[in-house]
């Protein structure tokens, strides 16, 4: 049987002695990598973890999720992660919700449960492993050959959880480094949430042979100083952190940059074009989705292209646009945006739907609204859900918070629709401000009808000291 694991016997055996992660403690090796995640997997297999155990492995950033994930997926078991920042109450959730056998975490988060704990050794550092009262016989998933399980961030409805077997991995990740296309030569400085992104990433750049800069913080000074220390030739990151480094004042540069990739959320135009002035690099918009992979990527060099598109659809993805009634629309119109290819999930787990159940004719109905240029590149407008319909018309958040971010008082911003019994609904913003400045809503209003519709224009403005983000670094709709 093919297996995920085989992408870490592959890179030990091709770059042994290739940097695989560089962190804070030091740097460790392909060949090391594999000889200790090798004795942590069978550490578990003593333990009797075994196939279809649901594991859920938590911890921070660093070699030891990557050995614990890998480890986990070896001994057959299928495994969950979890962010080490989530409050005991919200690991509990999930604990039960997926029905897990057993559970794997660093110390660095809350404690997963208090009784029948085994400590595991790992390098210089100590694991923790605990098995759940449940009956071990049973499989977490009715698929024999599942491999992972990833909760979807929820950002407009509820959490689903999203199963993937052994070949759709492999098969993921084969279309990513194709499309990625990255060498042993590349360095990647690793500033997203390891439990929120593993498969279209970490496991590509194990597929690749390209080394993980692991970043102990996110300020930005942090993520110059390992970019130059360890010649960075890849920023794969979400619009938080190109905020973040667009807004520093140190005037140093990341000359080995060659690419900078923007994912998780749509890259607001004004954070892109402060960045590409800042670091003399243009930025390329992607689009990830547990779901699918990474099955749209704009030209790598970022140059030449609409700044608000995704790209085009990666080798073996097909894209299409459906309106209301399931019927293609035409180029440079707003449709749902539905997509196919290569390594899609196998089911969702609670409640149980395979992939062939919830796709319409083969498609994946995303749940983004998108337009396709004459060029064939596709424009992200907003999410379905999210969607504001004035009086009839169409209003997408992402659109206004484009324009409101061009505001030189405003930071960053949410739209949101409030409904109204005359319109259906308005549009209303909440938004935080650049530090000493003051909110003119009048003179912020004038400068949204400016640019944008009338009816697209924000009936209420709030000013807010804070805009909740999910853990993926998506923005959390009301």
């Amino acid at each position: 049987m093919v297996s995920a694991y085989q992408l870490l016997e592959f890179a030990a055996q091709s770059w042994p002695d290739r940097p695989a992660i560089i962190e804070q403690g030091g740097s460790i090796s392909y060949r090391e990598l594999y000889v200790q995640t090798e004795l942590l997997k069978a550490e578990l297999l003593h333990l009797g973890l075994s196939r279809g155990h649901g594991l859920g492995v938590m911890g921070r950033n660093g070699s030891a999720f990557v050995a614990m994930m890998l480890a986990g997926m070896g001994c057959g078991a299928v495994v969950l992660p979890i962010s080490h920042q989530l409050k005991a109450a919200e690991i509990d959730c999930l604990i039960k919700e997926t029905k897990l056998h057993a559970i794997l975490d660093d110390l660095s988060g809350a404690q997963p449960i208090d009784n029948d704990l085994t400590m595991i050794s790992y390098a210089q550092q100590a694991l923790r492993f605990a098995w759940f009262e449940r009956a071990r016989d049973e499989p977490v998933t009715l698929l024999s050959d599942a491999a992972f399980i990833r909760y979807t961030s929820g950002t407009t409805g509820s959490s689903k959880g999203v199963i993937l077997t052994h070949k759709s991995i492999l098969q993921r990740v084969e279309a990513a480094s194709q499309a990625l296309e990255l060498t042993p030569d590349d360095a990647v400085l690793w500033v997203l949430p390891m439990a929120f992104h593993f498969l279209v990433t970490v496991l590509v750049y194990l597929r690749c042979g390209a080394s993980m800069i692991v970043c102990k913080d996110l300020l930005a000074q942090t993520m110059i100083h390992n970019a130059n220390q360890h010649n960075a030739t890849l920023l794969y990151a979400s619009p938080m952190h190109f905020r973040l480094l667009a807004a520093d004042l140190s005037a140093k540069q990341m000359p080995t940059l060659k690419y900078a990739i923007s994912t998780s959320a749509g890259l607001p135009g004004n954070i892109a074009e402060a960045f590409a002035k800042r670091f003399n690099l243009a930025v390329t918009q992607a689009y990830g989705i547990i779901e699918i992979g990474l099955p749209l990527l704009d030209s790598l060099s970022g140059k030449e292209k609409n700044p608000q598109s995704v790209g085009f659809p990666a080798a073996g993805f097909f894209v299409e646009l459906f309106n209301d009634d399931n019927e293609p629309v035409a180029d440079g119109e707003v449709g749902r945006l539905a997509i196919c290819g290569p390594g899609m999930f196998d089911a969702y787990l609670n409640p149980w739907q395979t992939a062939e159940q919830v796709m319409l004719n083969g498609w994946f109905m995303t749940g983004d609204l998108a337009l396709r240029e004459v060029d064939g590149r596709i424009i992200i407008c907003g999410r379905e859900k999210s969607m504001i319909n004035v009086s009839g018309n169409k209003a997408f958040p992402e659109e206004i918070e484009e324009v409101l971010g061009r505001h030189s008082a405003i930071e960053e911003s949410r739209v949101y629709g409030q409904l109204h019994p005359l319109m259906g609904e308005v549009v209303c913003a909440e938004v935080v401000l650049v530090k000493n400045t003051v909110l003119n809503v009048e003179e912020v209003l004038r400068f949204c009808r400016s640019q944008l519709s009338t009816y697209k224009v924000p009936q209420r403005l709030k000013q807010v000291k804070h805009i909740a983000q999910t853990q993926s670094g998506k923005l959390k709709r009301i």
